[in-house]
């Protein structure tokens, strides 16, 4: 990619994503609405055209050609690490995708978003010599995952097939320094454009700082929250380990747990410990405006925790409890790195009242 990439108003855009209107708002939606918006101001179609393989046989009868066309694709990459579950499955579901860029053969391509599935397209589109950009959440082959021969043989062909797809990019964005280094390593030039919550999100987010800087100014009280979902493997493992590290200390601060998916730890609930489990946009809001300090125990992973942004913009300081580099050297933004013991020491220093910077906008 030339280190001087470029969009332009000049050129015609589809995007391409596989999170766009996806109602549970996890990280990669946040990034998703995020790509949209920055590309809203040039001329760009966007489209969510991944579907349920139920839906997607019965696009097979309606277009076969596009069908027998990726039919021959998959077999092909067969030999090239697809498993047989992932020669169907790309046979398929890829149907209204490639439907759709047939019908867009005049705008460039924006790839969007995190899967088995966009790796697989990447090869395909540059199997077919078509033109494509791409916006990375995290880098797949580096994220913990419970089952990581779905569309693949084994990792190794994961690996080998998402590299060489990034390979054959006109551009790739990635969401950290650190997912670009990780490129760097072989040889793939990219460049990083940060997480930034769309307006939308951000709006929220400053009446919510509002309300803090008006109402939370009791520090005594207050509670701390550890905030994860079990969509993403790598922050489900880091919240199950922070839950069984509280479950053994004295009594901090009440901690209260929420996310998607987290009353499956319920059994966990203790007298200091309270399981909120799945919470709407208002009741996150109260939760937040009431938080003395955010736990994050990230296993290490490529990525960026889109929450980083959001709490550092919301006023709340953060406390990083594992080893996950991508939070290193952020103390000017309020977010440490310490381990749990060391917790009650930092909670008695004034971090909390201290103003920290905030994380800026990013433009293409």
């Amino acid at each position: 990619m030339p280190k001087n990439y470029k969009f332009s108003v000049n050129k015609k855009y589809l995007l391409i994503s596989n999170f766009l209107g996806n109602k549970n708002r996890h990280g990669g939606v946040k990034r998703s609405d995020q790509i949209k918006e920055l590309f809203d101001k040039f001329d760009c179609i966007s489209v969510n055209p991944y579907s349920t393989l139920k839906k997607s046989i019965k696009k097979a009868l309606y277009y076969p050609y596009i069908f027998i066309d990726i039919l021959i694709f998959s077999i092909y990459f067969f030999f090239k690490g697809l498993s047989l579950r992932g020669v169907i499955l790309f046979s398929f579901k890829s149907i209204e995708i490639i439907r759709i860029i047939n019908l867009n053969k005049n705008r460039e391509i924006i790839l969007d978003g995190a899967g088995d599935l966009p790796i697989i397209l990447m090869n395909y589109l540059a199997f077919k010599n078509i033109r494509f950009s791409t916006f990375l959440g995290n880098i797949e082959y580096l994220v913990p995952q419970d089952n990581i021969i779905n569309y693949f043989k084994s990792i190794k062909y994961k690996y080998s097939l998402e590299i060489k797809g990034y390979k054959k990019a006109s551009s790739i964005f990635t969401i950290s320094e650190f997912d670009s280094a990780v490129l760097g390593c072989h040889q793939i030039k990219s460049k990083t454009l940060n997480y930034f919550p769309c307006e939308k999100d951000f709006q929220a987010i400053k009446e919510i700082k509002k309300l803090r800087d008006n109402t939370f100014t009791n520090k005594s009280k207050g509670h701390i929250l550890l905030l994860g979902t079990i969509y993403n493997t790598p922050t489900k493992i880091g919240v199950l380990d922070a839950i069984n590290y509280f479950n053994k200390q004295k009594k901090i601060y009440p901690l209260k747990v929420a996310g998607y998916g987290t009353e499956i730890f319920k059994n966990y609930s203790s007298d200091c410990i309270d399981i909120v489990g799945s919470v709407t946009e208002q009741n996150l809001k109260e939760l937040i405006i009431n938080t003395k300090i955010l736990i994050i125990n990230q296993i290490e992973t490529s990525g960026f925790l889109t929450k980083i942004i959001d709490f550092n913009l919301s006023g709340v300081p953060i406390i990083c409890t594992s080893n996950y580099f991508q939070v290193n050297n952020l103390q000017k933004y309020g977010i440490f790195k310490v381990s749990y013991s060391e917790i009650p020491k930092l909670l008695s220093t004034n971090i909390l009242e201290k103003k920290y910077e905030f994380f800026e906008k990013p433009y293409l």
